[in-house]
Formats: C-alpha cells, sequence, structure tokens
C-alpha cells in the first residue's frame, strides 16, 4: 500500500517545493512571417532578376526567378519576425508584373498584334514580331486576311518550377491600308479590281 501511496500521490507521496523543481524550458515559438509588395516588368519576369532589400541595416539581395505571375511568392527564409527560443519567420515577396501594352498574358500564353502592309498579306512575306527578350521572325504566307492568328510554339512565358518549359505565344495579324496613294498606285488598284470583276 505504501507503494502506491507513493506512486498515485497519496498520503505517503510528497513534491518537491516549487524552487526545488527543475526549470521548464521556455516553450519555441516561431517567429511570424512578413509580406512585401515587389513590382516586376514583364521582360524581367520572362528573364528571372534580382531585387536589393534593406532590412534592419542589411543589405538583402534576393533572386525573383523567371514564370513569375502576379500574385507569386518569393520566400526568403528566416528574414521574418523573430521567434521567441525558436525560429524566425519567414520574409515572402508577392510580386506583381507590371502590364506590358505590347501583350495580354494569360497563364504562360501570350498574345500580341503586329501590322502587316497590304502587299506583305497578298504576296507573302516576314514581319518582325515582339516578344518579352528580342524581336522574332514571323512568315506571313500570301493571301493573309486581316485578322488571321499564329502560334509561336514554345516562344510564351518560362512556366514557373518547370525548367525549360515555355508557353505560346498568339500573333494576330492586322493588315495595314495604303494611304495617299499615287496616281500609279491608283491605276493599279483599279486595273486589279477589273482584272478580279473578269
Amino acid at each position: 500500500s505504501d507503494f502506491f501511496e507513493t506512486l498515485f500521490g497519496g498520503r505517503g507521496a510528497r513534491q518537491a517545493p516549487r524552487s526545488a523543481q527543475a526549470p521548464r524550458a521556455a516553450r519555441a515559438i516561431r517567429g511570424r512571417d512578413f509580406e512585401h509588395p515587389v513590382q516586376v516588368t514583364l521582360a524581367e519576369a520572362y528573364t528571372g532578376t534580382r531585387r536589393v532589400l534593406n532590412k534592419d541595416g542589411r543589405r538583402l539581395e534576393v533572386s525573383i526567378p523567371a514564370g513569375v505571375r502576379t500574385g507569386s511568392k518569393v520566400r526568403v527564409g528566416g528574414e521574418g519576425g523573430p521567434g521567441a527560443a525558436g525560429q524566425a519567420g519567414d520574409l515572402f515577396l508577392v510580386i506583381e508584373v507590371v502590364p506590358d501594352p505590347r501583350f495580354a498574358l494569360d497563364g504562360a500564353d501570350l498574345a500580341t498584334e503586329v501590322e502587316v502592309p497590304l502587299d506583305v498579306a497578298v504576296l507573302g512575306g516576314e514581319t518582325r514580331v515582339p516578344s518579352p527578350s528580342d524581336d522574332l521572325v514571323l512568315s506571313i504566307p500570301p493571301e493573309t486576311q486581316n485578322g488571321c492568328r499564329f502560334r509561336l510554339t514554345g516562344k510564351g512565358m518560362p512556366r514557373l518550377k518547370t525548367a525549360g518549359q515555355h508557353g505560346d505565344l498568339y500573333v494576330t495579324v492586322k493588315v495595314r491600308l495604303p494611304k495617299h496613294l499615287t496616281d500609279e498606285e491608283r491605276k493599279l488598284f483599279e486595273r486589279l479590281r477589273e482584272c478580279r470583276r473578269s
């Protein structure tokens, strides 16, 4: 009976005074995560870029990977709030991709428009197409209609976290009609109209 009383706190059991008990370890609490907005251009989102931040007098250089979108978060480990006897929180850069008037962005796909002279649309030829990195060359087949859409496979934005993969670039052709025709040009168009009527 003395054994059970001692084990389960009966009258024969005694607790050590609080001052004599071993001190409890401080509870580890992880620090808070912080967020910081960062703007990048479409070209920077295409190639990846860097940003330099100042935190508590320290210089932080952060890499922003290619393929980020508006709303993407880039984690900087241990740069958030301090922890209580524990790990510091993280800093997250919240990305905003600044719109580029040349392109519409849909996921990893891009869309743009190019103007093509009438003679190129009718007879075929080549035209230059903008992209976030450099210009591309698009072959225009003969008799291309106004509003015709071409797809350049793999020429869109990089796919985030998928190395080597890109979306597509869609190009809509806008046929540019000539203005201020010379007498010779007008005669040529009149002759063309007569030929098509016959």
